[in-house]
């Protein structure tokens, strides 16, 4: 039996990576706005812990959409990334413009990707919070490829701007130190034992 999890999310990668580990999610966008949110650099661990608990927070409050939408769950999953480069917090860009300058800042850069995670219990309001950081050095970013991928869309919803995965399928220079899917958006190698021993044991392993 896999146990259901409310992620607070619609990020369909999250999701994916919660289904490759053996979780079942039902994505609910919260009613969170963290790109209206200040993170500051020298504190973005405990920032992105904080805006996840919010957007946690937000679907907890409400439990008829929530029971609505999944009336099996038993837990919500909430996370937030962040880029810091140059003590510059980079997170999802406004827009296509917003997004150029975030590349462009990136080029030939090393940059230190945190993302924040809150699970809460959804009957005992248990909850956990944690974070986890990886080391990302973006290559010489060509301004025909910034070009492209702006034109792509393979910006939108993505701190920084980029996804390290397409990153690295598309052949472009970039090298990750520490846990690849703590910048794609869910450190896995801190959150599966976590979550599983919250759970209980009840989870199917993938």
């Amino acid at each position: 039996m896999k146990v259901e999890l409310v992620l607070a999310s619609t990020s369909a990668r999250r999701r994916a990576m919660l289904a490759a580990a053996g979780f079942e999610a039902v994505s609910i966008a919260p009613a969170v706005d963290d790109g209206a949110l200040r993170i500051r650099h020298d504190h973005a661990s405990e920032n992105c812990c904080a805006v996840a608990w919010f957007k946690g927070a937000q679907i907890l409050n409400d439990r008829a959409r929530m029971r609505a939408l999944a009336p099996n769950a038993r837990f919500i999953l909430s996370a937030d990334t962040v880029c810091v480069v140059n003590g510059q917090v980079l997170g999802k860009p406004r827009d296509a413009h917003h997004a150029r300058l975030m590349l462009e800042s990136s080029r030939n850069q090393t940059q230190s990707v945190v993302t924040g995670v809150c699970i809460v219990g959804i009957e005992d309001n248990s909850r956990a919070l944690f974070a986890d950081r990886a080391v990302v050095r973006l290559g010489d970013l060509s301004d025909r490829w910034i070009a492209e991928h702006i034109a792509a869309g393979g910006w939108i919803g993505r701190a920084g701007g980029y996804n390290l995965e397409e990153l690295v399928a598309a052949g472009v220079p970039v090298e990750c130190v520490g846990d690849p899917s703590t910048v794609v958006g869910l450190p896995m190698r801190m959150l599966v034992p976590i979550l599983t021993r919250m759970i209980g044991g009840s989870v199917v392993s993938s």
